[in-house]
């Protein structure tokens, strides 16, 4: 495996001088505070220990996979030669992908401390609130919630937020639409609770794949497949003695219980919570709850949070984006040529797609296959179409091309949608809805905005030229007057 466990990770971290060591915060604001901070500033790694109210060795580790270069090594992706390229290598990487079917082991560091019935008490550990107006402690950022298809063999690991409402009791906020919801509702319809693992603190693969952010994993294939592809070797799991779902088996941190239907009293007050998008979108709402039945642990745990701050210099998991990856896939299957780099240029969902155009109409084919409107999961996404000789990741050059090759008459589009995706802060108050348990939430309007700015194809060839010296004499200057130079 590229990792054993997250501490592995945080060692390699260390070693490169990309992990600060944090004593004597406060958990109620200070560790998020700290975290919002560093991150904006794309500053190191942060491991909190020592933390207020409780023992030495609860620990919290955050900000880690906010840099190209951190996500790059987590992944196992190689830094060279540049940095810039990393998405390709790990496109190609996955562009080979066969299913690697974990395996089941019998004992793993996760066991070494198990509580069940009065024991579980998840104030045992030192969850922060991440945010100044976070309406609870969410222990649940960089979680892997993981739920087994009742119908099929699939097994889920998904990223959804989970905060701690008492001692044995979580509330979990899932989108409509995604697998854990599905999931779920397959089991209400039963009449049953549906079963479930919350995993906090696993290696950075299996934590990466939790999220769409990095890739958009096949239908019916599991993150753990997934897994033991990029590790190249099955991933090792453990049966939780409740549900028997796997758990990893180096994981920090695993609760283990049931999602009753929000039917009855299985709602509970959930939010607010600042999310990935910089709002507060979705307010304080009912949502559904977790029965904790059991929680498994490491001898001095870590929380690994991956607390949203505003989208504001900060990376995620953008340089590489699951979106723009499968974005790329759905023109490539439907034969559309020319494609360059898509890169997420924002939070939430604005895109830049660079196009080398070989024929009259070949950006509208473009935006057919991107944007085809109808009912979508998530609406109100923005495109940028540029040219190929456009850097797509610097939105100086992306806003450069809308400022100078963009027509407002022809080159802007409004494209009709809907979509039930609750935290995008555009959505109105009247609009949002409560999750339920036979339909899940409600459609809303949500539209799209697609913005050519591309070079007229019928005058391409005379469009004036750009005013920049040549590569050669860009290197020569560079390698000479370095110094002078910012990047």
């Amino acid at each position: 495996m590229l990792w054993y466990d997250l501490r592995a990770y945080l060692n390699r971290l260390d070693e490169s001088g990309e992990l600060q060591t944090v004593l004597g915060c406060d958990w109620r604001e200070e560790i998020g505070g700290i975290t919002e901070l560093v991150t904006e500033e794309r500053g190191a790694a942060l491991l909190f220990d020592e933390i207020r109210d409780y023992p030495k060795g609860y620990r919290v580790a955050a900000n880690l996979f906010n840099t190209p270069r951190r996500t790059a090594t987590a992944l196992g992706i190689a830094l060279e030669p540049s940095i810039d390229g990393v998405a390709e290598r790990f496109a190609r990487k996955l562009k080979d992908f066969r299913p690697v079917a974990p395996e089941e082991v019998s004992d793993g560091p996760v066991l070494e401390n198990v509580l069940t019935g009065a024991e579980v008490d998840l104030y045992k550990f030192p969850t922060p609130k991440w945010h100044e107006n976070d309406g609870g402690r969410y222990i649940g950022t960089g979680v892997c919630v993981i739920q087994k298809d009742p119908d099929t063999p699939f097994v889920n690991s998904g990223a959804y937020r989970v905060a701690v409402h008492d001692k044995s009791t979580c509330t979990i906020f899932i989108e409509h639409g995604k697998h854990g919801d599905v999931i779920r509702r397959k089991y209400w319809e039963r009449g049953e609770k549906c079963p479930v693992l919350v995993s906090v603190g696993q290696e950075p693969v299996l934590t990466a794949l939790g999220s769409s952010s990095i890739y958009r994993t096949p239908q019916g294939v599991s993150e753990f497949e997934v897994a033991g592809h990029l590790h190249g070797s099955p991933y090792p799991v453990i049966r939780g003695g409740v549900t028997g779902l796997p758990m990893p088996a180096t994981a920090e941190i695993v609760i283990e219980g049931f999602i009753p239907s929000p039917d009855g009293d299985g709602l509970l007050p959930e939010g607010p919570f600042g999310e990935w998008t910089g709002y507060y979108a979705h307010g304080r709402r009912p949502e559904t709850r977790i029965e904790v039945q059991a929680v498994y642990h490491r001898n001095d745990p870590i929380i690994f949070g991956a607390s949203p701050t505003r989208p504001v210099g900060c990376d995620y998991f953008a340089s590489f984006g699951g979106d723009s990856l499968e974005a790329g896939q759905r023109l490539e299957k439907a034969g559309i040529p020319g494609i360059g780099r898509i890169v997420a240029l924002a939070r939430p969902h604005l895109y830049a797609v660079a196009v080398e155009q070989m024929y009259r109409d070949h950006v509208s084919d473009v935006i057919k296959v991107l944007v085809p409107g109808g009912d979508r999961y998530n609406g109100h996404q923005t495109w940028i179409i540029v040219d190929d000789d456009i850097d797509v990741a610097d939105p100086r050059e992306v806003l450069w091309a809308v400022a100078s090759r963009c027509r407002p008459e022809s080159g802007v589009q409004v494209i009709p949608g809907t979509a039930v995706w609750q935290l995008d802060p555009r959505i109105p108050p009247e609009e949002r809805s409560n999750p339920d348990a036979a339909h899940g939430r409600a459609s809303y309007t949500a539209h799209n905005l697609v913005i050519d700015a591309c070079r007229p194809y019928d005058w391409i060839d005379t469009f004036p030229p750009v005013c920049v010296n040549g590569p050669d004499l860009r290197r020569k200057i560079r390698a000479k007057w370095g110094h002078l130079l910012s990047r």
